[in-house]
């Protein structure tokens, strides 16, 4: 007789190994719409006390990239840390709730204002290259129409007459230059039909370098100068300070939340550290780490998730006493 088996459940998963989000949507986007908005007042209270050019002087240490793109997984792995821990290890970890939703609010717009400053930028290098492209061709119409008019003078006034005309057209190693030879042309043949309007006005227009071609040489300078004169504007676009404020702001709440990490990994040593990847240099040496320098220029940080030796030793030393550390952007100093 044939006894059937009944196939035994799977254990549930402990709360450390349920993932928060997945790691194709580990998104600032996604983090936004789990953690929900940021606390307003709590973000005012945060920066309430650090003087905007300290901001922007943070800001300036490092990359916006670096910190768009470390912030989700960075939130991600606290958020499976915190959820792992007992609520006796947890009571360790002295960071409001509102830290995590207030560093994803802030990288969210750090994330668009660098978007919108990179197009402007992009917009801003297509519009020179097109007005480039324009000054080169007035540049070319210009010469080309001035070596026409310089060779009909030749053939209507004859060779040694031209001794004048080499003087005032000069040279074309500018658009300026250019326009001025072009009127200085034009004037002479004003002159040169005033002078002898019986004899001279005549050979000017039989060979097509009379009122006309005059006119033209006016309005082809005017042409050049103005192609010229045009400024690319910038328009309403983000700035390199405003991007920089934002990268202090995104950076604070960073070193916020390692610090208290690894203030809590120093009590108990079972507590891990969220990491980061591209910006992690820059808060080595701060919140109770161990110093390290920049990476060099070129080279990628070394990777990695959330591991026991961040933040003071391997699980079980004992933990680091507290040394100095670089200066870090408190509203306490």
């Amino acid at each position: 007789m044939a006894i059937s088996k009944t196939k035994k459940p799977a254990p549930a998963a402990s709360p450390a190994e349920v993932p928060i989000v997945s790691s194709t949507t580990i998104t600032l986007d996604a983090l936004a719409r789990e953690l929900g908005p940021a606390d307003g007042a709590f973000a005012a209270r945060t920066y309430a006390g650090i003087p905007e050019e300290d901001l922007v002087t943070e800001g300036t240490r490092i990359d916006s990239q670096s910190l768009i793109d470390d912030a989700p997984h960075f939130v991600a792995s606290a958020r499976r840390i915190l959820g792992s821990l007992s609520e006796a290890q947890r009571g360790k970890v002295r960071m409001p709730a509102a830290l995590l939703p207030l560093l994803v609010a802030e990288a969210g717009r750090l994330q668009a204002m660098k978007r919108s400053h990179d197009a402007a930028a992009t917009e801003a290098a297509g519009a020179r290259a097109a007005l480039e492209v324009q000054e080169r061709s007035a540049m070319r119409d210009g010469i080309g129409e001035r070596d026409l008019c310089y060779d009909g003078l030749r053939n209507a006034l004859g060779a040694r007459r031209m001794a004048r005309v080499d003087a005032v057209v000069g040279r074309a190693d500018s658009p300026e230059s250019l326009a001025k030879g072009l009127e200085a042309l034009a004037s002479f043949i004003d002159e040169t039909r005033r002078a002898d309007p019986a004899q001279d006005a005549k050979l000017l227009e039989d060979y097509g370098v009379g009122a006309e071609c005059a006119a033209a040489l006016r309005a082809t300078a005017q042409r050049v100068r103005g192609v010229a004169s045009v400024q690319i504007a910038a328009g309403r676009r983000v700035t390199q300070r405003a991007l920089d404020l934002q990268d202090g702001r995104v950076a604070v709440v960073i070193e916020k939340i390692l610090r208290a990490f690894r203030a809590a990994r120093r009590v108990d040593g079972a507590i891990l550290v969220p990491e980061l990847n591209k910006a992690a240099w820059m808060f080595e040496a701060r919140s109770g780490s161990s110093g390290k320098k920049p990476p060099p220029a070129g080279e990628k940080p070394s990777s990695g998730g959330e591991k026991p030796s961040s933040g003071g030793g391997t699980q079980g030393d004992v933990p680091p006493a507290r040394g100095e550390t670089a200066p870090s952007l408190d509203a306490d100093g």
